[in-house]
């Protein structure tokens, strides 16, 4: 099985918002790591996120399609947090500066427990910590 990708709300709002300042770096780096992943791993975390800033940066209409399209395409797979990981979550976000959510927080914990350094994002917090993501335009 290939490595899987871990989804943060930056990458996937931007693949999704063809009005977002890194709309293009997100799809051209979806063509490209999507393909190869075996599995791209959405925290619940970040599935609701993403909908919710959909919804309200761009239109009710586009947060649905992207929700449904999170549930209906087999790619994609939605995780809910057990307590070990909300533990860890919160542990790292002990750690972290200021301006890092808890959220981020998470997605980073699944990386570890998926094993792959791979975030689909553009937060800056996911490179400092010894992770692979996006570099922002």
């Amino acid at each position: 099985m290939n490595e899987p990708i871990i989804a943060d709300t930056s990458g996937l709002f931007s693949l999704a918002s063809d009005t977002d300042r890194n709309h293009v770096i997100a799809v051209a780096a979806s063509e490209k790591l999507f393909k190869a992943a075996g599995t791209i791993i959405l925290p619940h975390d970040v599935f609701t996120e993403t909908i919710n800033i959909l919804g309200k940066k761009a239109d009710h209409a586009s947060a649905m399609g992207t929700a449904t399209l999170f549930l209906q395409e087999s790619t994609y797979l939605i995780v809910d947090p057990d307590e070990e990981i909300r533990q860890q979550a919160l542990a790292k976000f002990q750690e972290q500066n200021e301006d890092v959510s808890f959220t981020d927080c998470m997605v980073m914990v699944y990386a570890d427990r998926f094993e792959t350094k791979r975030i689909f994002g553009f937060d800056e917090v996911f490179s400092r910590n010894g992770y692979t993501a996006l570099i922002p335009a």
